[in-house]
């Protein structure tokens, strides 16, 4: 194998509450990613579904708060683009709007209004399209700015679904975010690949494909162009990868971007099966400059942990840097399997 798979396993004893004190031993998987080197901790213990979230008391807060994202408020309550650079103040495509984000991420950040309605739980978003809908009208967009500023080489796509996955406004939204330089993670993936090709004389992301497809383990499936796999290392509960063929958005065709929607839509299936009710979409492209590099996608869930409603992202994830998860890829990838031959 080129890529290799690096795995060790730490343990400790405690005596058990439940069972009369008796020594137990808990276990954790320490992993390395293959590109990144960058390590996750999978904490091995029962599996437990976590029950659905109940959004009435959210939805009605949100309401009561006027959201901007709603079509009465739009107008009023939200920026305006440049039309100096965008064409007008507002783009619709789709029925999705376009809105400059109030929080400035970077040199351009904008916000893609999937839908009217306020309120979409999973199942709306895969039933209407919306996300594809969000991704090719939010493509436009970025083609005007890539038109009017050759400095802005790094584009994504992302998707806070949900309060639980950081979303402060409950109404489904995009972002789109473009700039002279990448995010940390971006960049590191960036010059991994750049070194994978120089020393193997490969593409690493093809190469993990092929690798995980003769595996068997964590390879998902494949649509058109696009391939689903668990990663190896994962970045949460219920990590969900997806590579594209090309290494910019900008060389993506519809046709691909359908077959994308066509496996989000059997990951949205797994999570609403799974009771999740939230998670973090990232679509990560490369520049012009990068051949060795290929979009990929990440989708990570997201949920509060009962009885309190506890993040389900803690000090080992903000301060180490360090991803938890108590769900293995392998088992993630054998039920979304299952799923896909649906």
């Amino acid at each position: 194998m080129l890529i290799p798979l690096k795995k060790v396993v730490a343990s400790s004893t405690y005596l058990d509450p439940f069972a009369d004190f008796v020594p137990r031993q808990g276990e954790v998987e320490i992993r390395w990613d293959p590109l990144t080197l960058l390590t996750s901790r999978i904490v091995r213990i029962p599996p437990r579904k976590v029950p659905r979230f109940d959004y009435k008391d959210a939805i009605s807060v949100s309401l009561a708060a006027k959201c901007p994202f709603c079509p009465e408020n739009v107008a009023r309550m939200t920026a305006r683009l440049p039309s100096e650079i965008f064409g007008a103040e507002r783009l619709e495509k789709d029925g999705v709007t376009i809105i400059p984000n109030l929080l400035t991420f970077d040199s351009y950040a904008l916000v893609a209004i999937l839908c009217p309605q306020h309120f979409v739980d999973l199942a709306t978003l895969l039933e209407k399209g919306l996300v594809i809908k969000g991704i090719v009208a939010l493509l436009d967009a970025f083609r005007m700015i890539r038109k009017r500023d050759k400095g802005a080489r790094y584009f994504s796509i992302n998707f806070n679904f949900m309060p639980m996955a950081g979303s402060s406004i409950l109404h489904s939204h995009l972002q789109g975010v473009a700039g002279k330089y990448p995010t940390n993670y971006l960049r590191l993936m960036l010059a991994r690949s750049r070194n994978f090709s120089k020393s193997k004389k490969k593409i690493f992301w093809e190469t993990l494909i092929e690798e995980e497809r003769k595996a068997g383990e964590r390879y998902i499936g494949g649509i058109g162009r696009t391939h689903w796999y668990a990663p190896f290392a994962p970045r949460g509960n219920i990590d969900v990868g997806c590579v594209f063929g090309e290494a910019i958005l900008f060389a993506i065709e519809r046709d691909e971007w359908e077959d994308f929607g066509s496996g989000l839509a059997n990951v949205l299936k797994y999570l609403d099966q799974e009771n999740v009710s939230g998670f973090n979409l990232t679509i990560f492209s490369g520049s012009e400059r990068d051949k060795t590099f290929r979009v990929n996608a990440r989708l990570v869930a997201r949920r509060f942990l009962p009885p309190v409603n506890a993040a389900d992202s803690n000090y080992f994830d903000k301060l180490h840097m360090e991803s938890m998860s108590l769900v293995a890829p392998e088992q993630v990838a054998a039920d979304l399997r299952a799923l896909w031959g649906r």
